[in-house]
């Protein structure tokens, strides 16, 4: 068996001690209060969090949707291409692949994915003509259960672990086969409206051409700060490990988030591909709670 490299065993000791403090944490006022609510108990709208989705970016958000109430997630447009020096040449253009969120209780929500159009292709070789696919993606679905910091005022650490199955619902624009993770998302607030957020995935990869199975990481950490109460900027790190190769492929994600209110943003970014077989992307979506 093939021993962790030092790079990923300090990932998972770094994300493994707030795991460990979570248990020993106290319960502060703010907490137990929203304890008390329920999906079919709302949360008072006086008492919810601020908005913190998932998106965009790769790192995850540590918080929850607050009980009883909905949040949509959406990537209106995602234009993704293949690494210059890539052959074939591959394009795929997403859009509205959306997430929709229900608070259960403080502490946890569930969430439905949807990759509701895809259009494949890929370039012509010398071996091999171009091809073209298009149509609905896959289903996932995800539970996220908030460990630490969901309310805290007194910690600037906030701790999740997000659980999620793929369903190969979208043919030749899915997967192939199911999928199944887990991620470890976490957020650390420094003054003056800087945040820095890491998480650690592990997943249960398929691959449609092997037909097999394969686990694979994709570890982030995202620097952001809040220039204006209304714009938000950020900068994330991302590399993809496939554990039967000994590369990683390294991306670096840039953008924008712009606020309406307590309840809404857009966002707007980019991907810049660091090593050869990562993707460039462009992408646009905005998000909505109830």
């Amino acid at each position: 068996m093939r021993l962790l490299s030092p790079t990923l065993t300090l990932l998972l000791a770094a994300l493994a001690l707030p795991l460990l403090a979570a248990a020993q944490a106290p319960t502060d006022s703010l907490t137990a209060v929203k304890s008390r609510y329920s999906l079919f108990r709302p949360v008072p709208r006086e008492l919810m969090r601020d908005l913190a989705p998932d998106r965009p970016g790769v790192t995850e958000s540590p918080f929850t949707v607050d009980a009883g109430h909905f949040q949509f997630e959406t990537a209106l447009a995602n234009l993704i291409s293949s690494h210059p020096k890539r052959q074939p040449k591959q394009y795929t253009f997403r859009a509205n692949a959306f997430v929709l969120k229900m608070g259960l209780d403080n502490r946890t929500d569930v969430q439905l994915f949807i990759d509701a159009y895809e259009w494949d292709r890929t370039s012509a070789t010398a071996d091999e003509p171009s091809t073209r696919n298009q149509g609905f993606g896959d289903i996932t679905v995800r539970l996220k259960r908030n460990l630490l910091g969901n309310d805290s005022t007194e910690s600037p650490l906030a701790v999740a672990a997000i659980g999620f199955v793929r369903l190969p619902t979208g043919g030749r624009q899915g997967a192939g086969g199911y999928e199944y993770g887990l991620l470890l998302p976490a957020t650390y607030t420094f003054a003056d409206n800087w945040n820095i957020n890491a998480q650690l995935p592990l997943s249960l990869s398929f691959d449609r051409d092997e037909a097999q199975h394969y686990i694979q990481t994709t570890p982030s950490l995202n620097l952001d700060h809040a220039f204006r109460p209304w714009l938000t900027g950020f900068g994330e790190l991302v590399a993809q490990h496939d554990f039967r190769t000994s590369s990683w492929q390294k991306a670096i994600n840039t953008g924008a988030v712009f606020s309406v209110g307590k309840n809404m943003q857009f966002d707007i970014g980019r991907q810049f591909a660091l090593s050869r077989l990562a993707d460039r992307e462009y992408f646009v979506g905005f998000v909505v709670r109830r």
